[in-house]
């Protein structure tokens, strides 16, 4: 895959195949799948890679085990959140580095032995994922597959590494495949599973609460100011607002929104609006935004500066599956 430093724009992924309520229904409760192939994959390798990735992302990945995953922040110099990623151990000196922002590979390989993977990311969501998977590998081995946690495996003739994750709060996979196999692979899912576009991933995203970092990290933020204290070392300030889910009117109903380049910090009563869709979960509008920090309750009405949304409300985040436990239940 080649790396690109130009940082993502969603607005060339809306494709969507036909429906995208019917896609996020079809995740929600079967199975759909997703061709996240823009992203940026490489292998990172070197006796010194704990250091380097650790010191990049504030990560300590000395406990993890081979075949596990860790999500990771990057910052910029000012100490704000850059982007997220994903980091996969192959072993003690070799890890798979999964992000949406080419800039990071790159900076990446400025520091230690990496190697640009041409791969494609296909993304299997939903509690019909591994039934999807019949017949095409051995689903035994994903059965007990862990959450955050990876293998390799056969799949329809193709070395896939298959990680059990995925960005809706549903059961799933990411799989990762050479990019000669992705058409064959493509064919094969798609007769299992409905495919779906990013428009119905980032509906299924907002209302798991999970950051895009395009959306969510436009405005400058700490990771405790993006809910994500739990992934990053010290923030340079104290936090000043924090992120929230909404439900909300809105003219027109976005299917998928893309903030502005430049947004303003929230002032008190107001909120800033990044993420937006419309949610039959919610039935209505449902998005993320940056209200003052010590405003940030559920049930709490806010006013749009941007006149974008009117009967802002705050909600529970993430919404949909508020305990999460959805992506981490035992296959039925």
């Amino acid at each position: 895959m080649t790396v690109v430093a130009d940082a993502f724009d969603p607005t060339f992924l809306i494709s969507y195949y036909g429906d995208v309520e019917a896609e996020v229904t079809a995740c929600r409760k079967q199975a759909a799948v997703f061709d996240f192939s823009f992203m940026s994959v490489a292998r990172v390798y070197g006796p010194e890679v704990l250091e380097v990735i650790a010191q990049f992302t504030d990560r300590d990945l000395g406990g993890l085990n081979d075949g596990r995953i860790r999500y990771a922040l990057c910052r910029d110099s000012g100490g704000w959140l850059r982007s997220d990623l994903t980091i996969w151990k192959e072993n003690a000196n070799s890890f798979l580095v999964m992000s949406g922002l080419g800039q990071e590979i790159s900076e990446l390989a400025a520091t230690i032995d990496i190697q640009s993977e041409d791969v494609v990311v296909y993304s299997l969501q939903g509690p019909g994922s591994l039934l999807a998977l019949n017949g095409l590998g051995d689903v035994a081995r994903l059965e007990t597959l862990p959450y955050y946690g990876f293998t390799r495996l056969d799949i329809a003739g193709a070395e896939c590494l298959v990680g059990r994750l995925g960005y809706t709060g549903e059961l799933g996979f990411e799989i990762v495949a050479p990019a000669k196999d992705g058409k064959r692979l493509w064919q094969n899912f798609t007769a299992r599973a409905r495919p779906a576009g990013f428009a119905a991933a980032d509906c299924l995203r907002i209302e798991a609460g999970f950051v895009l970092f395009a959306n969510e990290f436009r405005l400058p933020v700490t990771a405790v100011e993006a809910g994500l204290g739990a992934f990053a070392g010290n923030d340079p300030v104290p936090p000043r607002h924090r992120l929230v889910c909404f439900c909300a009117e809105s003219h027109p109903s976005p299917e998928l929104s893309h903030p502005p380049k430049s947004l303003a910090a929230p002032e008190p009563g107001t909120i800033t609006v990044t993420s937006s869709c419309y949610s039959a979960a919610a039935g209505g509008i449902l998005g993320l935004g940056y209200v003052p920090f010590e405003e940030a309750e559920v049930n709490r009405t806010f006013i749009d500066p941007a006149d974008r949304f009117k009967g802002v409300r705050t909600v529970t985040m993430p919404f949909y599956d508020t305990e999460k436990r959805r992506p981490r239940a035992a296959w039925s």
